[in-house]
């Protein structure tokens, strides 16, 4: 298996189609899951690398090009001279990147590789120039003065926009701001929530330990273990059997906190893929009540994925018509029964059906996590902070607020209102909560935090549950 090449093939479709690192690596590991696990694990450390150092690696190869790249051929066809740049700009990324972060990849065999790659690909004529500068790369580094080049910027040591630098260190201060730019880079185990309706935690802890899986505990949350040392999620022990769910421990944390009683009618109302409505049902439920979670997303593939993780927890679960196939169903009102009722809807347009329900038909507790600029997961989607940008927050700000509004006239009096979001930007955050009680004095807070990545040793995260009067 050319490894190398299919990880150039992966960046070059993430690249050219300004694709998401996650959906594209997913897919392509797929075609390959029967191959070797080495394999596949140098495949996606190498592009996720590639991805996250970006900056600094481009950084590194204008300091280390003598000539404009592509210049010692001359092309006068504007397409084909895009795709060679792009190409060899590729090429000289996985290059540096297996030079400078890859210890278990000796430098002349990542500089042979990606020579021959360069001719591969129809190249011959760069071959030399490739050659030139991952071998300069590499005379730096043993001479350790090749970290000199990427520390004078934040963004640049960090491979981060110098906006969302600037941002942080705004917003928290130049040590947090290091903190947090600093953790995505770290290694992070994977979080899972013990699914208590089929196993406990020390039962899946000695199934994880006696397949050679590293575990800790939790945390935030006695529900969850923190894994790591093997190879696939879908391979896990337990995982077939719904004895856990994937889930960070703040999410699992947030809805804990909410106070959701057995016997509760819970609406969520952003709920894809699942964990927090999987999560309130399982504390609504005891051998006494069923409860009721309606579980709401605005397409069908995130539905089927609720649907998919509710079955294999043996979670019962049933799909609602939406609004245009019930209009003609002389009651028009919605039928909720115990376990998780999915149903297709738009967070952001009122439902004027829910809001004209009796007061004890109401929910009891509503969440609502909301789309966000998903700033507090950058070390685990690692291409969000090149897709994000100032005016997209500002946007989220305002359909967060939206969202929050609609959920607060879906809960019942006494009842509860959770908001949050995956983000530490507190203008998505804290002010729209500020802006929403402004408007609805109904509600109070009872509960608000903020979790930092590279401070609370969970990803960055936000939550605030109200109480409505």
């Amino acid at each position: 298996m050319n490894t190398r090449k299919i990880s150039f093939d992966i960046l070059k479709k993430i690249e050219t189609e300004d694709a998401y690192v996650g959906e594209v690596l997913d897919s392509a590991l797929r075609t390959m899951q029967f191959s070797d696990k080495r394999d596949r694990a140098f495949i996606t450390r190498l592009v996720e690398g590639v991805i996250e150092r970006k900056l600094s690696l481009d950084f590194l190869i204008e300091k280390m090009s003598k000539a404009k790249k592509g210049s010692s051929k001359k092309d006068n066809n504007n397409e084909n001279k895009k795709n060679k740049d792009i190409d060899i700009t590729l090429i000289l990324r996985m290059g540096i990147y297996q030079i400078k972060y890859m210890d278990s990849v000796p430098d002349r065999a990542a500089i042979s590789e990606m020579v021959e790659l360069t001719k591969e690909l129809g190249y011959e004529g760069l071959a030399g120039y490739v050659n030139a500068i991952l071998r300069n790369i590499s005379r730096l580094k043993e001479e350790k003065k090749l970290d000199s080049y990427l520390v004078s910027k934040m963004d640049v040591r960090y491979s981060t926009p110098d906006w969302l630098c600037k941002f942080f260190k705004d917003t928290y201060g130049k040590d947090t701001a290091k903190e947090i730019l600093e953790d995505q880079y770290k290694d992070h185990d994977t979080v899972v929530r013990v699914n208590f309706l089929k196993t406990d935690k020390e039962e899946l802890r000695n199934t994880f330990e006696n397949s050679g899986i590293q575990v800790k505990d939790g945390v935030l949350s006695d529900r969850c273990l923190r894994i790591s040392g093997y190879d696939s999620v879908r391979r896990l022990p337990g995982y077939k059997t719904g004895a856990f769910v994937i889930q960070d421990e703040t999410s699992v944390y947030t809805v804990q906190s909410i106070g959701i009683k057995p016997g509760d009618k819970v609406l969520d109302m952003c709920a894809a893929p699942g964990g927090k409505s999987l999560l309130a049902y399982e504390l609504s439920t005891d051998d006494k009540a069923a409860g009721i979670v309606v579980s709401r997303d605005v397409s069908e593939s995130k539905l089927e994925k609720i649907q998919e993780n509710a079955e294999r927890l043996g979670v019962p679960v049933r799909i609602l018509m939406d609004e245009e196939e019930s209009e003609d169903v002389a009651d028009s009102s919605y039928e909720f029964q115990p376990g998780i009722n999915l149903q297709l809807c738009d967070a952001t347009e009122l439902d004027e059906r829910l809001i004209s329900l009796p007061e004890e038909d109401k929910f009891d507790v509503v969440i609502s996590d909301v789309p966000c600029s998903g700033l507090g997961i950058i070390g685990r989607k690692n291409d969000i902070k090149y897709h994000m940008t100032p005016e997209i927050m500002e946007e989220l700000s305002e359909r967060g607020l939206a969202i929050l509004k609609n959920a607060a006239r879906y809960v019942k009096k006494g009842g509860r209102l959770c908001f949050s979001t995956c983000t530490i930007n507190p203008g998505e955050n804290g002010e729209v909560v500020r802006k929403f009680l402004e408007s609805d004095k109904a509600f109070e807070i009872i509960e608000e935090k903020t979790f930092l990545q590279g401070i609370d040793g969970s990803d960055g995260f936000y939550f605030c549950v109200m109480k409505k009067a």
